[in-house]
């Protein structure tokens, strides 16, 4: 792991000593040193390239890094025309101008940009330089203007991400042209292929170079979620994913159609912008309403349960509604562990109903479930096909967008991107998400709404 000369400073106890021998003019200037602050894989690689591709985990200090290279550029670029793009135009105002570790809050007082929001633009009143704010939505709007830099936050995260990139380079016409590229990678063809190049400088880091600077909340939540796990490798190594050959998903389709700005504390709000962000209509006026399931596949050889929350409208049909993938709260226990995480399952989502297996002891799984909360509702399912025909077109569905994840859920998808059908037993997880699907695709009408559900009802998006 490397350290950063103030890192190695605090660490030996004597950060503090040096900023108590500066007066106050001396110690606001090193406050806005990068140099001294930075990790050596953030500094702007020396030498003559073209693209410079900051590839890193979460919480790495890629916007911060991005920002304190555009503040470097803005006073060396010969021509002062910058660009920075982000994957919308919320994204660019609130993340790389306005955030925590934008452009204007790595400036210094006496050096910030002026910041025109309706014309999108930031300008150095002292060199000059101009810097104009693009989204990824709307990749053509980089075709016509010219740049000396373009810096390019999260290119993997659009949906016209390599489009955007194509766009910004043929605009790269001035001085010394520098495209910078910072973000969490995915496998995606145009990516790899820009690493590969002659003049691409590729560094890389993961989230533990930045603990120290991470709310703890975050280090708990995040590292607990993603450690451990296939997509850590991705979201928090920043390790490129390749596909198992065999295996049903893959996860560029998954993150194709996820619900990628996700709050488990608002999930009616989150549902509902992620339904818009997707372009999935609205309930009709018909009366349709959501209802919200939880699927359960008991232990079977292995030792895990598992549970999966899902929501789609009532009545919805395969390939004319989409389903919502809520939660895995799949564990390891015994039966009464398992059937307690079940009924709080239901209850924290409002479930409808729980709906197990009857092939795989489903008399014993309501059994256990009701020995904890009598009053839920579950009720049994017959699977009449094998494993693998009731998965293949429940992951044909998610290569046509129908499915979606609220969020990411790194243990499930493992699961889902790993398992190679006639090669190994179907994990229980990724089991109950086909049962989830399955059924929440079907005709049932469900004998009350739940908290997620009812809200959807009353709404049009």
């Amino acid at each position: 792991m490397t350290e950063s000369r103030a890192d190695r400073l605090a660490r030996a106890g004597k950060l503090s000593e040096l900023f108590a021998q500066l007066d106050d003019d001396e110690a606001a200037e090193l406050a806005y040193d990068w140099s001294f602050w930075q990790r050596p894989e953030q500094a702007i690689p020396p030498g003559n390239w073209d693209v410079w591709m900051n590839r890193a985990g979460r919480g790495y200090g890629k916007t911060r890094t991005g920002s304190e290279t555009i503040r470097d550029l803005a006073h060396s670029s010969r021509t002062g025309l910058l660009a920075a793009v982000a994957p919308t135009s919320g994204d660019a105002r609130d993340v790389l101008v306005e955030g925590e570790s934008g452009i204007l809050a790595v400036c210094p007082p006496w050096d910030r940009p002026k910041y025109e929001p309706s014309k999108r633009r930031l300008t150095w009143e002292s060199t000059g330089a101009r810097l104009t704010l693009f989204s990824g939505e709307e990749p053509d709007r980089l075709r016509g203007p010219q740049h000396e830099v373009v810096w390019v936050d999260e290119p993997a995260s659009m949906d016209s991400g390599g489009e955007v990139i194509d766009m910004a380079r043929l605009g790269l016409r001035l001085g010394k042209p520098k495209l910078i590229i910072t973000g969490t990678p995915k496998r995606v063809a145009w990516m790899k292929a820009i690493e590969a190049e002659a003049r691409t400088v590729t560094t890389t880091g993961s989230t533990y170079e930045n603990l120290g600077n991470l709310a703890p909340a975050f280090i708990q939540v995040v590292l607990g979620r993603y450690e451990g796990t296939r997509l850590g490798q991705q979201e928090l190594h920043a390790e490129y994913l390749d596909h198992v050959d065999g295996a049903l998903w893959i996860m560029a389709t998954m993150d194709a159609s996820r619900f990628s700005v996700w709050d488990a504390t608002q999930p009616d709000v989150s549902l509902r912008d992620g339904m818009m962000a997707h372009g999935i209509e609205a309930p009709k006026p018909d009366g349709r309403m959501w209802r919200t399931i939880v699927a359960v596949d008991p232990p079977g050889e292995t030792a895990e349960c598992g549970i999966v929350v899902g929501t789609s409208p009532t009545g919805a049909k395969a390939g004319r509604d989409h389903a919502v993938i809520l939660a895995d709260e799949s564990l390891a226990g015994t039966p009464e562990q398992w059937g307690a995480a079940v009924v709080a399952a239901a209850r924290r989502w409002d479930a409808q109903a729980i709906y197990v297996e009857k092939n795989q002891g489903g008399d014993m799984v309501r059994s256990t479930i009701h020995a904890v909360d009598p009053s839920v509702v579950v009720k049994k399912i017959t699977a009449k096909e094998s494993k693998q025909a009731r998965a293949e077109p429940v992951s044909a569905l998610y290569a046509k967008g129908w499915i979606h994840h609220a969020g990411f859920l790194p243990k499930l998808e493992d699961q889902m991107t790993e398992w190679v059908p006639n090669e190994s037993k179907s994990p229980d997880r990724l089991d109950a998400l086909v049962h989830c699907v399955r059924t929440l695709l079907e005709e049932v009408q469900p004998r009350s709404v739940g908290r997620v559900a009812r809200s959807f009802g009353d709404r049009n998006f």
